[in-house]
Order: C-alpha cells, then structure tokens, then sequence
C-alpha cells in the first residue's frame, strides 16, 4: 500500500530517458500479463479446495464482530483541528462500527527515525479522540519502503531497527497511542530481520501496548515466490503459510492488504480475495498465539497495471472476505475488515459497506 507522497518531498525530476518507447511499452505489457498469469496459478492451485469444500451461505453482516479499521490521514497529528472535526470523526467511526484507527504519524527516515516536526498534534489527537470514544484503539502508523523494494530502510541494520523501536516507545509510552501499525513494504518472505524488528519493538513498549503489522498476500508454495516476484517487480512480496504463523506468534494483529493485484475484473479479484482469507486464517491458527487478522479492503480510485478499481473496490473487496468465510472452517481469530484509506472514501462506498457488512 505505499502512499507516503502527500508526506514526503518531491522526488528530482528524472533524468532523460534512454529505453525506447516501443520496449518500454513491451515490458509494461510483459509486467501486467505475468501479474495476472502468477495470480490465475495460484488460484488454480486452489481450485480443487474450492470446489469441494464446505460452505454456509452467511452475510457479511454474520461475520462483522463490530471490530474493523481504517487508515487515517497524516493531517490529524500533523495539524491542529477545531473540536467539530474531531465531534465529525468520532461519530463517523461509531457509526461504521470501527474499532481500530491508524493515523499516518510517519514517515521512517533511512535510519529509523521519524522527525517530530512531522507529529506536533499527536498527543492531542489521541487524547480528543480517547474523549469521546474510550474504546477506540489508535495505533501508530509508521512505515517506509525497504531497501529490498529499492527504499531507504534496512532493516537488517540493527542500529536502524533500534531507533525504530525507540519511536515506537515514545508514541506509546509517551504520546498515548494503543500500539504500533508498521507497515513496511517490502517484507520479504521468510525475512529474518523483521522478526527481529517484532522482538524488538515488544521488548521496548511492553505486553500491554499492541503490535499490528500491514501484511502481504498469501502464496501456495515459496517456489511460486519468486516468479510471482519477477513478474510483478521488486517492490512486491508474498509470504507462505510458514512465515504467516512465524509472524503471527510476534504480534497482536495482522492487517492483510489485499489490494494491488494487477486482476482485471471483479469476479477474479473476489475469488483471490476469498481464498486468500481462508488459507491467512487457516495459517494463523497454526501459529503458537494467534494474532486478530483483519483483511485490508481499497476504496482508492485508480487505474493502472496493479490496479482496476472496476474490479478492486468495497464491493468486490467485502463480497470476497464473505465468501472465504462461508468457505472456511477456521474463522474464530478473523476479527473484522480495514479500509483504506479514509481520506478516499466516498459516501457511496460507505453506503456499500452499511449495506453489505453492517447489514442495514
């Protein structure tokens, strides 16, 4: 999910180009169809499963626990705001029954570090917030692109990962927030260092403070990785049942961030999504503590090779959570949906959600 750019400074603008157009348009094309093509194989390496198992025929409102999340925007601890807006925020999150809130507070420097000219309303957000709805978690959301993507961050730089867990200490310890939402892209799948990151970061905030992680698509098989990875460019990543349960075992929460897909119409993306709930769930629960999996949902509207919104979007997001939790037998750690982002979502994509997960 990387929107940092309303937060981060322009990127210099890029030197001449040099590749041909006719190549350049040849490798998008290349890119797109073997984004697809790595997405039908590991729907058809399910599709025996999906034929043959066991549904029940639920709404999305039986399976909605009325503990869902959103994203929020950098602007609530970045500014200032009047007691309206924040009278504005809290009656639309109790409305849409949503228990976890991540405002963007980032993002991390290469080092680690987040600037605390970037977060002067942190506190004060919180504590309006907290006001007036006791039972909202906040979670800190920081994050950044990792140097297996092409950003700054290595996490396998054990001074880096220090001063990431030292911000985490100070907006949970300091600034009043439940917990942290790292959402650092690319993990890749059996990364070492971001459980060492995990490790970290509970030793510096303590048993009480959550830890919550924005989370990759499930692959079948780590031999299918780094085809899919090939394909779909650097920046990607897909983890394995393994990694799923390794890294549920270190954190509190996983929020799935089914979106970016590169699938061309709704009907694909709704089977990928339900099949990818069931088999993060079914990993899950093999895990020693079980962490609340959340499934992330787009309301973004974009076009391009790794988006369609006609085919990624609430509708077909929530249709897909429903039909893999009809599907599946192991539901009992599933603990809602997460929007992203808040700042993009329409009235009618609300009207969408009321309706489908609420049930009105």
């Amino acid at each position: 999910m990387v929107l940092y750019a309303p937060w981060t400074p322009k990127a210099e603008k890029p030197a001449a180009e040099t590749t041909p157009r006719k190549a350049r348009w040849y490798w998008r094309l290349l890119r797109t169809a073997g984004v697809a093509l790595a997405l039908l194989i590991a729907l058809g390496s399910v599709l025996w499963w999906q034929l043959n198992a066991t549904a029940t025929h639920f709404s999305g409102a039986h399976f909605n626990q009325q503990h869902n999340a959103v994203w929020a925007e950098h602007e609530w601890v970045g500014e200032t705001h009047t007691a309206k807006e924040y009278d504005d925020l809290a009656a639309l999150l109790k409305r849409e029954q949503i228990t976890y809130l991540f405002p963007h507070v980032g993002p991390l420097n290469g080092d680690g570090t987040i600037p605390v000219d970037l977060y002067p309303n942190a506190a004060t957000f919180v504590s309006e917030m907290k006001a007036r709805l006791p039972n909202l978690k906040i979670l800190a959301w920081m994050g950044q692109e990792e140097k297996d993507g092409g950003g700054p961050l290595d996490m396998s730089n054990s001074q880096t990962r220090d001063n990431i867990a030292a911000e985490a200490k100070l907006f949970t310890q300091q600034l009043g927030f439940d917990g942290i939402h790292y959402d650092i892209e690319p993990v890749t799948n059996l990364n070492p260092h971001f459980i060492d990151l995990l490790d970290e970061t509970r030793a510096a905030i303590g048993p009480d403070k959550m830890i919550s992680v924005s989370a990759p698509k499930w692959a079948p098989a780590a031999r299918v990785i780094p085809f899919v990875q090939a394909v779909s460019g650097r920046g990607s990543a897909w983890w394995t049942s393994y990694y799923f349960l390794i890294v549920s075992s270190y954190v509190n929460q996983l929020v799935i961030m089914m979106y970016n897909t590169g699938l061309p119409t709704a009907s694909l993306y709704e089977t990928l999504v339900k099949q990818e709930t069931t088999h993060i769930l079914d990993a899950n629960n093999s895990a020693t503590h079980p962490a609340q999996v959340l499934i992330g949902i787009p309301t973004y509207h974009d076009n391009g090779p790794g988006f369609h919104d006609t085919a990624e979007n609430m509708q077909s997001g929530l249709q897909g959570v429903t039909d893999g939790l009809n599907s599946g037998e192991s539901i009992s750690h599933f603990g809602g949906v997460a929007i992203y982002p808040l700042w993009l979502t329409t009235q009618s994509d609300w009207q969408t959600y009321n309706h489908l997960w609420l049930g009105e």
